[in-house]
């Protein structure tokens, strides 16, 4: 069409000229110079309509962090999850736990990229890869993957494949500084997975996903480690249905995990050598397994500057979720060296509310209770808690305030955190006999890019 136009233009120039007492020649020239000015804008703009092909982004970022106590951390003590329980010396005059402490790191710093495809199967495709330096070796930081995953988009539905956020975290999350996003109360997971969510009218969406476990993991009798689920063969399900509105999103999800602790164990069996009968010990293969369903329900608001946001999870076993939780053996058949499991039971719960933008002002509290396990385990040694074994309760209450001045954020954060801690009992719900509570207050500065 703009070459139509342009040989109409030409072909008119003499009368133009005519008109306008210029030359045919100085006509053409002036014509074709606006309109090859006006297609190159229309190029330049398609250009900026057009996603880039790979979109890379980051931030440099570095926390100074002080605590009051050594408590149970995670990534350089950054990821702090509770303080620890009294530890007495040998004449009881002092608590060795009750040590201050200093942080100063930067290894949070992230590099990723977006990259956006060309439609597949009339679907949008896109990729992302997305890495920091919290991998940890003897004496120094690693860079390792935190996201990496294939995503194929309709109109209404969306398909996910590789590592990313759980969908239990990605629902709600707290808008918070501090390095561990409200964990252990609000979950902390990223696994691979396949995800689909389908847009449904009038704001409605569901999900559901396939997970298996790393990095986050189950711990067990083999302490933390994402064999439990490598044994299993069965993917962690989550099924989801939220609605999505003007201001306020609200839905509910249930999480199914089913490992298996062990691949092997010992069997006794009896065996008569020379008349005599003796006890023959035999590793055996056994398929036994732990099941826990976890519930959710969640809620975010948000009015101007105003958001508030919350969850409440009754959860079985989620210590794949970096949450205080676990599970343990209530029986053992020495015949066959099966055992049988019960997860470890809690209710937990936060809320968070921020006010404003460019200053950015904050509360996060949480909750969570232990709720023990329906049977009594073998003894207090056949049980696995991420967290410790003699937690009653824990909650928090943490302020915080966010400058933002371009692509730079500075912060600063005080979470305060209690933890009940009793004697250990056989059925895992330890009664609080002391209250031990711990200070952190963080300073962020993040440059983003």
């Amino acid at each position: 069409m703009k070459r139509l136009a342009l040989t109409m233009i030409i072909l008119l120039a003499p009368t133009l000229a005519l008109t306008q007492n210029d030359s045919v020649a100085a006509v053409e020239k002036r014509i074709k110079r606006e309109i090859i000015e006006e297609l190159r804008a229309e190029r330049d703009a398609e250009k900026k309509r057009r996603p880039k092909l790979f979109e890379p982004y980051g931030f440099v970022r570095n926390y100074i962090c002080y605590d009051t106590r050594q408590c149970i951390t995670t990534m350089g003590e950054m990821f702090n999850i509770m303080p620890k329980d009294v530890l007495p010396n040998e004449d009881g005059s002092e608590d060795l736990n009750a040590v201050h402490e200093m942080t100063f790191v930067s290894f949070t710093t992230r590099l990723g990229v977006d990259v956006n495809g060309p439609s597949i199967w009339k679907a949008a495709a896109s990729a992302k890869v997305e890495a920091d330096f919290c991998g940890f070796g003897s004496n120094n930081t690693m860079f390792r993957i935190r996201q990496a995953y294939v995503r194929l988009a309709w109109d209404r539905v969306s398909v996910t494949c590789g590592q990313t956020w759980h969908p239990m975290v990605i629902q709600v999350m707290p808008s918070i500084s501090g390095l561990a996003s409200g964990a252990p109360f609000s979950p902390f997971n990223r696994s691979p997975q396949i995800n689909v969510s389908v847009g449904a009218p009038r704001g409605w969406n569901f999900t559901a996903a396939a997970l298996y476990q790393f990095p986050n993991t189950s711990v067990g009798p083999d302490g933390t480690s994402f064999d439990y689920s490598r044994w299993s063969l069965w993917p962690e399900l989550y099924a989801s249905v939220k609605h999505v509105g003007e201001r306020l999103t609200v839905g509910a999800g249930v999480d199914i995990l089913s490992i298996m602790p062990r691949k092997t164990s010992t069997a006794r069996r009896t065996a008569i050598v020379d008349g005599v009968e003796t006890q023959a010990e035999l590793t055996v293969c056994v398929r036994d397994r732990v099941t826990g369903i976890s519930p959710e329900i969640f809620a975010d608001y948000k009015s101007g500057l105003f958001n508030v946001k919350g969850k409440v999870i009754y959860g079985q076993n989620t210590a794949h979720l970096t949450m205080i939780s676990g599970f343990g053996a209530t029986s053992y058949d020495p015949a066959t060296g099966s055992y049988e499991y019960a997860p470890l039971r809690s209710a937990t719960s936060w809320i968070n509310f921020t006010y404003g933008n460019r200053c950015k002002a904050g509360v996060m509290g949480g909750f969570s209770q232990n709720l023990g396990a329906r049977k009594d385990f073998i003894s207090t040694d056949d049980y696995w808690v991420r967290g410790a074994k003699n937690t009653d309760y824990i909650w928090r209450v943490s302020p915080s305030f966010t400058y933002t001045a371009g692509n730079l954020a500075l912060a600063l954060e005080m979470d305060y955190t209690a933890v009940g801690y009793g004697d250990e009992a056989i059925d895992g719900r330890a009664k609080a006999l002391r209250t031990v509570d711990n200070w952190r207050i963080c300073t962020m500065i993040r440059y983003s890019f």
